[in-house]
């Protein structure tokens, strides 16, 4: 992996902020969900297979013996099963090397950031200074959507979110880089501190792959996409509450929260369209 090629020369026994995050990108990349892989690979299998009956059904035709001039030439049976067994073992060895790959990348990244004093199961055991603003946002965003159960309470103890805290949708209360942010982050980090006698959740290759609680390098298009999420979510807990026709906001959004308002949806609106048009200009 490109990543990995570059952080293979750091030797240092801590590391810069850039650094870090390059880390962690890295090990995060190597925690594609598998059950999603292993589609892409039988689907792969499947269609090699239908490739390869084809091909098959072709020669016989036009080199096979024909007993009935003007008829086609009957396929053996065993060809079928032979040749869905040959695509299916190779699909699945395929997602085999693909798995030990991914396995073998986790455990080098891994074993990078433990070199750096790092936990790669604890992303959060030293503060939150490796995610962004944005991607914080968003998880707090898809906290605040959850209902009570077992990832809700994963994602306030690894990264202190509480249901009180400073942070709140529709319209949001909170934004990047700003005082506000700084102050929330503190809090959310206070709330770790407090929780550090209690058994934090690991973030293991399993969990990342269903979850995406690692931090993810900040790059533009990035911070976009979880800016997106978030402000969808405020925008689509508005309608909700004051109803789906937004030209009818400014009678039923109370006062003082109209200006707010009207700025998620036209955020939405903005990063929706500036996505659209980034991979025109690639």
């Amino acid at each position: 992996m490109v990543i990995l090629v570059r952080v293979e020369k750091l030797r240092a026994n801590s590391f810069d902020i850039g650094e870090e995050r390059l880390l962690w990108e890295g090990l995060a990349a190597a925690c594609v969900p598998p059950l999603q892989r292993l589609g892409a690979f039988l689907l792969v299998g499947f269609t090699s297979f239908i490739a390869l009956m084809t091909a098959i059904v072709l020669l016989y035709n036009v080199f096979g013996p024909r007993y009935v001039e003007g008829q086609g030439v009957a396929v053996p049976a065993w060809t079928f099963y032979a040749a869905m067994g040959a695509c299916f073992a190779l699909a699945v060895l395929g997602y085999l090397i693909w798995l030990m790959r991914n396995l073998r990348a986790y455990a080098s990244f891994a074993a990078l950031l433990e070199r750096g004093g790092l936990n790669p199961r604890h992303p959060t055991l030293g503060g939150l200074r490796a995610y962004s603003d944005e991607q914080l946002l968003a998880l707090r965003s898809r906290y605040e959507k959850l209902r009570d159960g077992a990832l809700k309470e994963r994602l306030g103890r690894t990264f202190g979110f509480q249901g009180d805290d400073t942070f709140s949708l529709a319209p949001l209360a909170v934004l990047p880089g700003t005082f506000e942010m700084n102050a929330l982050r503190v809090e959310w980090e206070s709330n770790l501190l407090l929780l550090q006698g209690e058994p934090m959740p690991e973030v293991s290759w399993w969990t990342e792959a269903r979850n995406g609680l690692l931090p993810r390098q900040p790059n533009e298009t990035r911070r976009l996409v979880y800016a997106l999420r978030y402000t969808t979510d405020s925008v689509r807990e508005l309608k909700r509450r004051y109803g789906y026709r937004t030209e009818r906001w400014p009678a039923t959004v109370p006062e003082g929260q109209l200006f707010d308002a009207m700025r998620d949806l036209e955020e939405a609106r903005r990063i929706q369209a500036t996505l659209t048009r980034k991979p025109r200009h690639r």
